[in-house]
Order: structure tokens, then sequence, then C-alpha cells
């Protein structure tokens, strides 16, 4: 079972009654699930003429469909490539140039973006059905094609095998015990980000039902959660802020959730204490790019304590990890480094950008861009990423652990913190507050908060108010975004 494909013919199989999926009241047997694949990636290839290799784009919400495009285009021999549905029509544009898909296939309310950009258009219902299952998939194949979301310049392809794909969902079976077969699990984030698609694809190998929402709307997964049953699920932290700052929350009861997966973005201490209060389950956070094909540690339950809080967890079953210096050497632990990760889900590299790929690719370890230590006893803290890094006064400042000092005071519903050009220190910490509704605090309050909770030199000189916070839809803080203004008109981003 080592392609996308086999996963749904060997749980049909299994067995076949249990249902794969349940979405807007629909609920589909992996029986169905395959059959429907079957013949639907059959059409595509006697119909459409899809040819191994050959790209499909996906650019629609999440739904049982969708789900079911994933095993046929991978039945086909084909790529996937899911596209970010939030993109403005030309940057839609940008992304089919750079894949050159035979086929878009895209939700009724997409199509007006999608046919302005060149290529064949198909709705769902469009698409052709024929005969069985081509069975063209192979485990050393380009599976998955996911294009991150490029808030650092032009996008970029990454390409996922299909051997890359288990290396995600066998270890994360060791770390997640309650993601078993006829469990309910929340499959909430977007489809085209390795959170959401990885993350569906391992509840599906497990046999578990994926419980799916169209999109993050907080009170309609507060309900899913308790009518579905749902014992697991993968969430960003973005995603737990909305859902803890939704009325009456602390007042309703989870009675079947046992577990909440979260990642892909830092998480404030306060907003991960405030989420383990309010659903009153066990929590379990990872970490990974979509270069790593998604989560290469864990932090179980169990360490969500102390000082380990703030760290991301161990290692997974197969995967190393090391912390480095800027000439390649180990760092003790404690001391900042990058981290740079060797394993399975190491990517087959970005498409057509051979030296990009050749930047991040070094002897078989990938260099992540992110900043973190690891402990003595192997854990991993990230700090931030490399490039959101401030320098003042020749001191290393990471906007993350800043963000984690003001995120825990009551009056801020959310933060950002940034680097901004200062004559005296080079750079100056900058932060960027959203005020909890009904309060006034002040830019004076603020500063004094971080008082003797941090170095004088990590402190912000200066807070601005803003009604919300940029963010990608995996929950990132857009710093590039909210940088801009202060740095407009200079060559560099660096003081």
């Amino acid at each position: 079972m080592r392609t996308v494909a086999e996963v749904v013919r060997w749980r049909a199989r299994r067995h076949p009654h249990l249902p794969v999926s349940w979405y807007r009241g629909r609920s589909r047997s992996f029986a169905e699930m395959d059959a429907s694949s079957s013949a639907l990636a059959g059409g595509l290839v006697s119909k459409l003429g899809v040819e191994p290799g050959d790209r499909v784009a996906i650019l629609d919400k999440n739904s049982d469909d969708y789900l079911e495009l994933v095993f046929a285009i991978d039945k086909a021999g084909a790529v996937c490539v899911p596209i970010n549905w939030r993109l403005t029509a030309e940057e839609v544009g940008q992304v089919v140039e750079d894949a050159e898909p035979k086929l878009l296939v895209v939700g009724e309310e997409f199509r007006d973006r999608a046919e302005r950009v060149g290529v064949r258009v198909a709705g769902f219902s469009e698409l052709p059905r024929q005969g069985g299952d081509p069975r063209r998939d192979r485990e050393e194949a380009v599976a998955w094609m996911l294009y991150t979301s490029g808030t650092t310049g032009r996008p970029k392809g990454v390409m996922l095998r299909n051997l890359n794909l288990f290396s995600l969902t066998g270890p994360l079976s060791f770390e997640v015990p309650e993601l078993g077969e006829g469990t309910g699990a929340l499959v909430a984030m977007p489809l085209y980000h390795i959170g959401g698609i990885g993350w569906g694809l391992a509840v599906v190998s497990s046999g578990a039902t994926a419980v799916i929402a169209r999109e993050v709307v907080p009170e309609d997964l507060l309900r899913l959660l308790v009518e579905r049953r749902v014992a697991t699920g993968f969430v960003v932290p973005a995603v737990l802020l909305f859902l803890t700052q939704v009325p009456g929350v602390q007042d309703m009861e989870f009675p079947d959730l046992r577990n909440l997966i979260y990642g892909a973005s830092p998480i404030a201490e306060d907003l991960l204490r405030r989420s383990i209060e309010t659903f009153r389950c066990r929590f379990t956070q990872v970490y990974g790019l979509t270069e790593t094909t998604g989560a290469i540690t864990a932090l179980t339950h169990e360490h969500h304590r102390g000082p380990r809080l703030l760290s991301c967890g161990r290692p997974m079953f197969g995967q190393e990890i090391r912390v480095v210096g800027p000439r390649g050497e180990d760092l003790p632990a404690g001391e900042v480094g990058e981290v740079v990760y060797r394993g399975p889900g190491v990517m087959a590299g970005y498409w057509r950008q051979p030296e990009e790929t050749a930047a991040v690719l070094h002897e078989g370890w990938l260099h992540t861009g992110d900043a973190g230590c690891l402990d003595a006893d192997g854990f991993v803290y990230i700090r931030d990423r490399i490039k959101d890094m401030i320098v003042s006064g020749g001191e290393n400042v990471y906007p993350a652990e800043v963000e984690g000092v003001l995120a825990a005071h009551p009056a801020v519903a959310d933060c950002a913190v940034i680097g901004v050009p200062d004559e005296r220190w080079g750079e100056a910490v900058k932060a960027i507050v959203v005020r909890r509704p009904g309060t006034g605090v002040t830019e004076e309050e603020l500063i004094a908060w971080t008082r003797g909770r941090l170095a004088g030199f990590k402190r912000p000189r200066s807070v601005d108010f803003v009604e919300s916070i940029p963010r990608n839809p995996s929950g990132k803080i857009l710093k590039r975004e909210l940088r801009q203004p202060y740095w407009a008109g200079r060559e560099r981003r660096v003081n």
C-alpha cells in the first residue's frame, strides 16, 4: 500500500461498507469511493487523454468530490495539482502557466476565475466516467505537486512522490493512536495545503472517516465536532484562536473528542493553554513543511507541560533532524541555528526550478529556513523563520518569542512582531497588535508588560494597533506584507 490509489483499493477490500467520508449530510463508503474514483480515472484516460505524468489541477474548496478526484488522478498516473482558491485570477494564471496542467477542474464559484487562464476547464459534474481502474499509479512517481504560498516571491511547485506521502501516514499513526478504523476525523484545513490534503490522506489510510468541512467557519466546526462525534482532527493555531473566541464555547461539551492535532505555524503559550481548557482533550503538536511532506516531529500530550510546552516535539519514526550553524556545523543543545532534515519525506524537488532545489538540498539534507534549537533530550524548538529574524544592535531577536509574550496579555487578541529601520540600532522591534473587543490597552502598557519577561533588546520599542493581522491560509503571518510600509523606498530589507 504505497500509492495514494492503493489506499482506497485496499481499504475497500478490507471493510467496503465503512464510511470513508462525510460531507454535508452525504456519507460515502470505501467501496463506493473506490468504484467511483476508478470510473473517474478511466474517463480521464480514455475520454480526456490524460497520460502518465500529466498534471491535473483542482481549484475548489473542500468536498468529498475533491477527495474522489485526488484518488482518481493517481489511478490515472497523473499528478494532482491543488490550487489555492484564495488566489486572484492573475495569481491562478501564474500557477497554471508554471504547472501547464492538461486539465483544470473547478468548483462553480471559481469558474469565471479559471476560464481566464487559457487552459481546458471542467466542472466536477462534467468529468467523464468510463470503464474501470487504469491502475497507472507507481510508488516512485510524483503524485502531488503543491505550490508554496509565494510569500517570498515566485511560487514553487513542490513535487511529492507516492513514497514521500507514505513517510507521513505511517509515523503519524504511531503518534496519534486516536486515528483508527471507524473513528471520525475532522478534515477542515484546505485541501490545497499539505496540512489539509496530507492529513486527509492520513485519515483515509487509517480507515477513519473524513468529516469534511468545506471551509473554516468556527461555529460550524464546533457543531461538527459534536454532531459527527469527531475523535480527532488537525487545525492550525489561527483556527484554535477563532474557535476559542466563539461566545459560549467554554460551556460546550465535546464528549467524543480525544485528541486535537495542531501545527503549521507557531502558537502562543496563552492560546495553547486556553485551547486545552476549552476542549479538555489531548493535544498533539506537529511540525513540518510542504518540502518534508508535512509532519516530521510530534509533541504528544504527555509533554505539554513546563518549558516543553513551547517545543514542537521530537522527530517521528524514520525522521532525522539537526541544528546547524552557518558553515553546516552541528550546534550544541540550546544554541539557535538552522533546522535541517533528512528522511523519506524529502521532496523530489521544485518543479522546473533546479537552482532553487539545489539551494535547499545538500547531501540529502533539506535546509528548512527555520531557526531553532534542540534540547539535551532531542526536543525541537522552532524560534522563527531565519528570514524573519530581527538584528537589533547586533543581537538576534526572534519575533515568535516576542509574540508569545505579547499574546499572553489579556487585552491582546492577535499580534505580530517585525523589524523596522532604526538609525541607532539598525533595526528596532515593532509590535502590530489587535486589541480584544472592549479593551483599550495602550502602547505604553504593552511595552511595560514585556519588562521582566523579555531582555531589553527583545522588547518592542513601538506598537501599532490594527483591525486584523494578515495571514496566509495555513495561518502563517504575512510578515513581508506587514514590513512593506516601513521599508518602502529602501533597496534592502535589512538595515
